[in-house]
């Protein structure tokens, strides 16, 4: 399944064999600009500029797509997100930088602390947080690398950045993180 967002806060589900349509919805009414599977695939979550996520039940495509929940308190419009690997929490970041941690079942906020430190993440995509630090430039503004992804490894990471410069670190020190 191949999870498409949309201009007008719509975001379309289509078969990955032939492209055709599974699933339409709309809930928000700004640009769809993160959509992000969990690692089993019977979730979606979808992060619009209307600082807000949905996250819905995929997990029939013979049904309709439902909102299972929904994270509220982003104070910007959502850039990055990620799943942990059980599937329970989404690391979202967004275009003010903030990174921040959501419980994807009930839609709360986990505040800073250890319980966000025992978390173990399926991807890293977030230009945010200690497993990135180094990706930018001296003198570069922090506007200027816009994606990341850490290996599972997590010994390489690749970042794209505003000059359509694609670069490949493979120093960080960050395994066991993934």
């Amino acid at each position: 399944m191949i999870a498409v967002g949309q201009t007008n806060g719509e975001f379309l589900l289509l078969a990955a064999t032939d492209l055709s349509m599974i699933a339409q919805r709309r809930d928000r009414n700004n640009t769809i600009q993160c959509l992000r599977f969990n690692p089993s695939g019977d979730r979606l979550a979808v992060g619009s500029d209307d600082s807000c996520v949905d996250v819905y039940s995929v997990s029939d495509p013979t049904k309709a797509v439902e909102r299972t929940s929904y994270c509220r308190g982003i104070p910007s419009g959502v850039t990055h997100m990620d799943w942990s690997t059980c599937g329970q929490y989404l690391q979202i970041s967004t275009s003010s930088y903030d990174k921040l941690i959501y419980d994807s079942r009930s839609g709360r906020q986990i505040p800073s602390g250890s319980e966000i430190s025992k978390i173990t993440w399926d991807t890293w995509t977030s230009i945010l947080g200690s497993e990135v630090l180094g990706i930018w430039p001296r003198n570069a503004d922090k506007a200027d690398v816009n994606t990341a992804c850490v290996a599972h490894g997590g010994n390489v990471t690749a970042t794209g950045d505003d000059f359509g410069v694609v670069k490949l670190f493979n120093h960080f020190p960050v395994s066991g993180k993934f």
